[in-house]
């Protein structure tokens, strides 16, 4: 059996505050971000379930912040392409980032809601290698992920 139930609540985390101006700095772009974390949710579940699983629990929303981290980093044919599975076609790129960082802040904010949500976010990144400045700030800044240096080899 699908667990039909953790596909309705991460949806509904994945929309949180929709219109709610006091979750967003823009109502709009909140709006619209909502509506392309809804949409890879459901992606997300289609490609990855069956009418032979029994159970699958995933949170889509962690999915997309983690695919968002990495995003800012990209360029090119990887950012358009990451643009497009992440249906993030409508959210002003300028706005993007901001927009997660309230999601993530409405989400962990207890006085809200009366359950606590504990989401733990951080880049791992090959110790070899360089990261700009800019990319690791805007991970502190709108993610509160730091870079955890790591030997792939």
């Amino acid at each position: 059996m699908f667990c039909c139930g953790a596909v309705t609540v991460l949806i509904a985390m994945a929309t949180a505050g929709v219109g709610d101006a006091a979750v967003f700095r823009n109502a709009q772009q909140g709006e619209l971000l909502s509506a392309a974390n809804a949409k890879f949710a459901l992606d997300l579940y289609r490609r990855h379930t069956s009418p032979a699983d029994k159970n699958i629990f995933m949170s889509p929303l962690s999915i997309s912040v983690a695919l968002a981290m990495t995003y800012q980093g990209a360029r090119n044919q990887t950012a358009s392409q990451m643009r497009e599975v992440l249906h993030f076609a409508d959210v002003e790129d300028q706005h993007l980032h901001q927009t997660f960082a309230d999601i993530l802040s409405a989400l962990n904010d207890t006085g809200r809601a009366h359950v606590t949500l504990y989401m733990a976010n951080r880049l791992f990144g090959d110790k070899s290698k360089e990261f700009l400045d800019q990319f690791l700030q805007a991970a502190l800044d709108y993610y509160g992920a730091a870079l955890q240096p790591v030997d792939f080899r």
